[in-house]
Protein backbone atom coordinates (compact mmCIF):
# COMPACT_ATOMS: atom_id res chain seq x y z
CA UNK A 1 0.00 0.00 0.00
CA UNK A 2 1.05 3.11 -1.14
CA UNK A 3 2.15 5.69 1.83
CA UNK A 4 0.27 9.45 1.62
CA UNK A 5 2.86 12.12 0.49
CA UNK A 6 3.07 13.83 4.36
CA UNK A 7 4.95 16.80 3.34
CA UNK A 8 2.33 19.29 4.63
CA UNK A 9 3.16 21.08 7.77
CA UNK A 10 0.69 21.18 10.61
CA UNK A 11 -1.69 24.51 10.15
CA UNK A 12 -1.72 26.70 12.71
CA UNK A 13 -5.21 27.82 13.21
CA UNK A 14 -5.52 30.92 15.25
CA UNK A 15 -5.46 33.19 12.92
CA UNK A 16 -6.58 31.07 9.66
CA UNK A 17 -10.83 31.71 10.81
CA UNK A 18 -9.90 35.58 9.42
CA UNK A 19 -8.65 34.38 5.80
CA UNK A 20 -10.56 33.32 3.12
CA UNK A 21 -11.21 29.87 2.00
CA UNK A 22 -8.56 28.71 -0.49
CA UNK A 23 -5.99 26.26 -1.17
CA UNK A 24 -3.22 27.46 1.15
CA UNK A 25 -0.40 24.73 0.26
CA UNK A 26 0.78 21.88 -1.76
CA UNK A 27 3.41 18.75 -1.72
CA UNK A 28 4.09 17.44 -4.97
CA UNK A 29 6.00 14.62 -5.38
CA UNK A 30 7.84 14.50 -8.58
CA UNK A 31 9.96 13.28 -11.23
CA UNK A 32 13.13 14.51 -12.58
CA UNK A 33 13.82 16.98 -10.16
CA UNK A 34 17.76 15.49 -9.24
CA UNK A 35 19.88 18.50 -9.48
CA UNK A 36 20.47 21.95 -8.63
CA UNK A 37 20.17 23.57 -12.04
CA UNK A 38 16.64 21.91 -12.70
CA UNK A 39 15.75 22.97 -9.16
CA UNK A 40 16.36 26.25 -9.60
CA UNK A 41 14.57 26.60 -13.20
CA UNK A 42 11.98 24.83 -11.78
CA UNK A 43 11.52 27.44 -8.92
CA UNK A 44 11.80 30.59 -11.52
CA UNK A 45 8.68 29.61 -13.21
CA UNK A 46 7.12 28.31 -10.04
CA UNK A 47 7.14 31.68 -9.08
CA UNK A 48 6.13 33.05 -12.46
CA UNK A 49 2.66 31.73 -11.72
CA UNK A 50 0.09 34.07 -9.69
CA UNK A 51 -0.38 34.12 -6.12
CA UNK A 52 3.06 32.07 -5.30
CA UNK A 53 4.40 33.04 -1.57
CA UNK A 54 6.70 30.62 -1.15
CA UNK A 55 8.21 27.58 -2.71
CA UNK A 56 10.49 24.49 -1.19
CA UNK A 57 12.27 22.04 -3.29
CA UNK A 58 13.88 18.79 -1.39
CA UNK A 59 15.95 17.27 -4.64
CA UNK A 60 16.40 14.21 -2.27
CA UNK A 61 12.71 13.28 -1.79
CA UNK A 62 11.95 14.91 -5.44
CA UNK A 63 9.50 16.99 -3.59
CA UNK A 64 8.20 20.42 -4.12
CA UNK A 65 6.28 22.32 -1.55
CA UNK A 66 4.60 25.66 -2.77
CA UNK A 67 2.47 27.76 -0.55
CA UNK A 68 -0.15 30.36 -1.74
CA UNK A 69 -0.86 34.12 -0.82
CA UNK A 70 -3.81 35.17 0.48
CA UNK A 71 -6.48 35.41 -2.46
CA UNK A 72 -3.85 33.22 -4.45
CA UNK A 73 -4.94 30.65 -7.24
CA UNK A 74 -4.14 27.01 -7.31
CA UNK A 75 -3.92 25.91 -10.56
CA UNK A 76 -2.53 21.99 -10.89
CA UNK A 77 -2.26 22.05 -14.87
CA UNK A 78 -0.08 25.24 -15.17
CA UNK A 79 1.66 23.82 -12.32
CA UNK A 80 2.23 20.84 -14.16
CA UNK A 81 2.58 22.87 -17.74
CA UNK A 82 5.64 25.22 -15.65
CA UNK A 83 7.28 22.08 -14.61
CA UNK A 84 7.49 20.25 -17.62
CA UNK A 85 9.88 23.09 -18.87
CA UNK A 86 12.20 21.66 -17.26
CA UNK A 87 11.46 17.87 -17.78
CA UNK A 88 9.98 17.58 -14.04
CA UNK A 89 6.53 15.69 -13.54
CA UNK A 90 3.85 15.54 -11.02
CA UNK A 91 3.35 12.03 -9.77
CA UNK A 92 0.91 13.68 -6.71
CA UNK A 93 -0.58 16.60 -5.41
CA UNK A 94 -1.18 16.71 -1.41
CA UNK A 95 -3.42 20.27 -0.77
CA UNK A 96 -3.81 21.88 2.23
CA UNK A 97 -7.10 24.01 2.06
CA UNK A 98 -9.48 26.23 3.65
CA UNK A 99 -13.28 25.78 3.14
CA UNK A 100 -16.22 23.82 4.04
CA UNK A 101 -18.42 21.18 2.55
CA UNK A 102 -21.94 21.58 1.03
CA UNK A 103 -23.82 19.09 -0.51
CA UNK A 104 -24.34 19.56 -4.08
CA UNK A 105 -26.63 17.45 -6.42
CA UNK A 106 -26.02 14.65 -3.88
CA UNK A 107 -22.19 14.94 -3.96
CA UNK A 108 -20.01 16.35 -0.87
CA UNK A 109 -18.22 18.77 -2.61
CA UNK A 110 -15.40 20.63 -0.81
CA UNK A 111 -14.95 24.40 -1.12
CA UNK A 112 -12.23 26.08 -1.06
CA UNK A 113 -12.16 29.88 -2.43
CA UNK A 114 -12.86 29.26 -6.11
CA UNK A 115 -11.66 25.78 -5.92
CA UNK A 116 -14.15 23.35 -5.94
CA UNK A 117 -13.43 19.54 -5.22
CA UNK A 118 -15.60 16.11 -5.44
CA UNK A 119 -14.78 14.55 -1.85
CA UNK A 120 -13.88 11.03 -2.55
CA UNK A 121 -15.34 8.23 0.14
CA UNK A 122 -12.53 6.26 2.10
CA UNK A 123 -13.37 3.87 5.19
CA UNK A 124 -10.20 5.53 6.30
CA UNK A 125 -10.90 9.24 5.45
CA UNK A 126 -11.97 11.29 8.31
CA UNK A 127 -15.86 12.78 8.62
CA UNK A 128 -15.88 16.26 7.56
CA UNK A 129 -18.52 18.01 8.56
CA UNK A 130 -21.30 19.90 5.94
CA UNK A 131 -21.39 23.60 6.26
CA UNK A 132 -18.55 24.63 9.23
CA UNK A 133 -15.09 25.83 7.98
CA UNK A 134 -12.67 23.73 7.93
CA UNK A 135 -9.02 22.90 7.21
CA UNK A 136 -8.38 19.77 5.30
CA UNK A 137 -5.58 17.91 4.00
CA UNK A 138 -6.03 15.41 1.14
CA UNK A 139 -4.55 13.69 -2.16
CA UNK A 140 -5.55 15.02 -5.32
CA UNK A 141 -6.87 13.87 -8.16
CA UNK A 142 -6.55 16.84 -11.06
CA UNK A 143 -7.23 14.33 -13.81
CA UNK A 144 -11.25 14.59 -13.16
CA UNK A 145 -13.26 17.47 -13.31
CA UNK A 146 -14.38 18.10 -11.22
CA UNK A 147 -11.40 17.24 -9.36
CA UNK A 148 -11.33 14.72 -6.60
CA UNK A 149 -9.62 14.97 -3.03
CA UNK A 150 -9.46 11.72 -0.83
CA UNK A 151 -9.54 13.36 2.62
CA UNK A 152 -6.50 12.57 5.25
CA UNK A 153 -7.07 15.24 7.82
CA UNK A 154 -9.72 17.64 8.76
CA UNK A 155 -9.80 19.88 11.50
CA UNK A 156 -12.01 22.80 12.88
CA UNK A 157 -11.55 26.43 12.16
CA UNK A 158 -10.99 28.53 15.54
CA UNK A 159 -13.83 31.10 15.97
Amino acid sequence: MKKALLLLPVLILGSAAFLPAQVERVAMRTTGISCGVCAALSEIYLRQLGGVDKIKISLSQEAIMVSYKPGGAFRPKDIRDALKKTDVGVTEFQIGARGQVQQQNGRRMFVAGKDVFLIVPSTAAPTVPVDVPVVIEGILNDGTSPMEVKVLSVKPLAK
